[in-house]
């Protein structure tokens, strides 16, 4: 075991420039300030560790944890592109527990130039624990004036709890795609898809825009107090489906 520990802050000297990739064995990784504050990181990879703990936002062209055998902590997650481009995707993988509710994740598309710009995909997969997830934005970007385009698709979000069950803390979920200009069409929203048990924390909305983008609940359904938790769901073209029972323990809003 040896831990990786960033103490203060810490920057790229450009935006989404330099790459930070990370490997910790059994140790721990730990980021104790803001990281992408002033300079966004470039493509940041976490190949291995116990837990993960950012205590501040995080910045980055794009996020991947590829194994964790403790918990994963993250306290808000920007990846959303620059000027002219994409958004970044976030791709957290761990054995343990996953927590992401304490920040916003926004993946979204930059301001296009021409063409709308693609949010980046979020999957979370805790392979042997829990999710608990809050706000997340994934839209794509409108189209530039006078491109006559279509807009950016919006980012796919996936959640995967294979040890228990993913929490939504009661927010907001938008997988919006971006408006097209003049005959341009919008683009498409991103599915959303949860494999496992769901349970509601508190109101949740869940929003795939006007255009083509589905809703998918794989597991049980359920509030954490009957009639109480209110969940709002906008699919636009795209299909709404409960695998599995809604409300079994206990009862929507």
């Amino acid at each position: 075991a040896g831990n990786i520990v960033f103490g203060g802050t810490l920057n790229g000297t450009g935006n989404h420039t330099e790459n930070l990739v990370l490997t910790a064995g059994t140790g721990n990784v730990s980021f104790s300030a803001a990281v992408g504050g002033s300079k966004t990181l470039g493509d940041v990879t976490i190949n291995s560790a116990q837990n993960v703990q950012a205590s501040a936002g995080f910045a980055a062209k794009s996020l991947t944890q590829s194994a964790g055998t403790g918990t994963t902590t993250f306290n808000g997650i920007d990846t959303s592109g620059l000027s002219a481009v994409a958004g970044g995707a976030v791709n957290l993988k761990s054995a343990g527990a996953i927590d992401v509710s304490g920040g916003t994740i926004v993946t979204s598309g930059g301001t296009a130039t021409g063409a709308g710009l693609d949010a980046g995909a979020v999957t979370l997969n805790s392979t042997g624990s829990t999710v608990t997830l809050g706000a997340l934005t994934a839209t794509g970007s409108a189209a530039a004036t006078s491109s006559a385009a279509a807009g950016g698709a919006g980012g796919v979000v996936t959640v995967s709890s294979g040890g228990g069950s993913t929490t939504l803390s009661g927010a907001t979920i938008n997988t919006t795609g971006g408006a097209g200009d003049g005959a341009g069409a919008q683009g498409a929203g991103g599915n959303v898809s949860f494999t496992n048990a769901v349970v509601l924390a508190g109101a949740e909305t869940i929003t795939t825009g006007a255009s083509a983008g589905n809703i998918v609940f794989g597991g049980t359904l359920n509030g954490t107090g009957n009639h109480t938790e209110n969940l709002v769901l906008t699919a636009g073209t795209g299909n709404v489906s409960f695998s599995a029972a809604v409300g079994g323990s206990k009862t929507l809003g």
